[in-house]
């Protein structure tokens, strides 16, 4: 029996042993387990950031697009609103002819074509203007030949220099003239 209490203390020792190397390999695989899940929650928690910080900058980017798109069609309404005011302004100059005040703003403008030049002079005017162009000159005694060359609704053009020299006072170059000047308070004006 000796042998036999001998294979028996064998078999509960290696028991015992085969229980510590199972116990320590659970222990082990708890550990990594744990640790594998806590990398998988880092992974994941890393992932999601990246995914919301990846929408944010998206959205953003998109917002931005959106209001600098809003504001092209703001501006370009806007242009769109001041050019309709001077093409308006300029379609009223073309009634000024049929006012009384035309003849006077009419011999003001000759008088500013005039005003410094010297020499053969040809005044050009509308073909509706040619009787103020004369009556403009003979008030000014101003000696220069007048045709009838110039589109417009109101106002001249002066030729010197054999016709090299061109100096133009009509109603429309000073409207061009001014809206340089004066397209920012129109908008002011308008969108206030």
């Amino acid at each position: 029996m000796a042998l036999e209490d001998i294979f028996r203390a064998l078999d509960e020792q290696a028991d015992k042993e085969c229980e510590d190397i199972l116990a320590t390999a659970r222990a082990q695989a708890e550990a990594i387990l744990a640790d594998a899940e806590e990398q998988a929650a880092g992974i994941c928690s890393a992932c999601v950031e990246h995914t919301e910080s990846a929408m944010q900058r998206k959205t953003a980017k998109q917002t931005n697009a959106a209001r600098l798109e809003g504001k092209k069609k703001v501006a370009s309404v806007k242009e769109a609103a001041v050019s309709d005011a001077f093409e308006k302004s300029a379609e009223r100059l073309a009634s000024i002819r049929t006012r009384d005040t035309y003849p006077g703003i009419f011999k003001s403008l000759v008088s500013e074509a005039f005003a410094g030049v010297s020499g053969d002079m040809v005044l050009l005017v509308d073909p509706s203007d040619e009787a103020l162009a004369r009556q403009a000159l003979d008030e000014l005694g101003v000696d220069a030949e007048v045709r009838t060359e110039l589109s417009t609704s109101g106002g001249v053009a002066v030729l010197t220099g054999n016709g090299r020299i061109m100096r133009r006072n009509t109603l429309e170059d000073r409207l061009d003239k001014v809206r340089n000047f004066i397209q920012s308070d129109v908008a002011e004006i308008l969108f206030s």
